[in-house]
């Protein structure tokens, strides 16, 4: 028996979408095809295309003869990373979280303005594994745009286990229910300066030479490289037991700040 590849790209359509929070459209999609998703795809990284003014649907990419990944006319549309929130496989929907703010922003835009049977482009799921399933403490760190990733990986947890979440929001009113095991903690703060302080003292009171914990940390990329530092240089924590990824940064988009963003995914110290 053989496995079937996904496909390198689809299209999806919306199925519905809701308001869940001041900042947070949930919208759920279906596609002819969700071949290579599963359940555990959870926070797990997606490329979304969208579609250019005069178009329904966005171009797909292909491989070429030589094996090569190619666009039509050669040109890629516009394109954003976010991370699957659920992936309820019995009614083969896809669901994603985008956030909304008020500053003009592609996907943000089209997402408070999406309708049942819109188009996009997905490619993935893929990325790195968001958390070590097999420590003994987890933590998570992130605002508006990693709570997806969090809410999923939550679920994912083993039922006894143990830590803390640390999520930055811009109003009381972004504080949603997450499923969550019922020995994590979970804080809420309303500003970056909180959240740092707040974790610094976390961080302190913790046994890090005698305890494997697994640290998590999205969202804004001064955030993100600040505390990747600390985990490494004050508490020598292995890269096996992080995830650092900056899911944006202040002031640009994602094509001015992908090499960079890589940079910060890839680095060593």
């Amino acid at each position: 028996m053989t496995t079937q590849s996904p496909p390198l790209a689809r299209h999806i359509s919306v199925h519905s979408t809701e308001q869940i929070s001041t900042h947070l459209q949930r919208i759920r999609f279906k596609s002819e095809d969700f071949t290579g998703y599963a359940k555990c795809d959870g926070g797990a990284h997606i490329k979304l295309f969208f579609p250019n003014p005069d178009q329904q649907a966005p171009d797909l990419p292909f491989r070429n003869s030589l094996g090569k990944i190619t666009w039509p006319n050669g040109k890629k549309p516009i394109t954003r990373t976010y991370t699957v929130r659920d992936f309820d496989e019995e009614l083969q929907l896809l669901v994603i979280d985008f956030v909304r703010h008020e500053d003009f922003g592609i996907a943000a835009d089209w997402a408070k303005h999406a309708s049942p049977g819109d188009l996009l482009g997905l490619a993935g799921p893929g990325g790195p594994a968001r958390f070590k399933i097999d420590a003994e403490y987890w933590i998570f760190v992130g605002d508006l745009s990693a709570i997806p990733m969090i809410a999923a990986s939550l679920e994912q947890l083993p039922k006894d286990a143990h830590g803390e979440v640390w999520i930055e929001i811009e109003d009381d009113s972004d504080q949603i229910h997450l499923n969550k095991p019922e020995h994590i903690k979970l804080h809420w703060c309303n500003s970056t300066h909180e959240l740092n302080n707040n974790i610094r003292h976390s961080l302190q009171n913790l046994d890090w030479k005698n305890k494997d914990i697994s640290v998590s940390l999205a969202g804004e990329n001064s955030t993100v490289v600040e505390l990747r530092k600390i985990l490494i240089q004050n508490f020598q924590l292995p890269k096996s037991n992080l995830y650092a990824v900056p899911y944006w940064k202040q002031g640009h988009n994602e094509e001015a700040y992908h090499e960079e963003r890589h940079q910060v995914m890839d680095a060593i110290e």
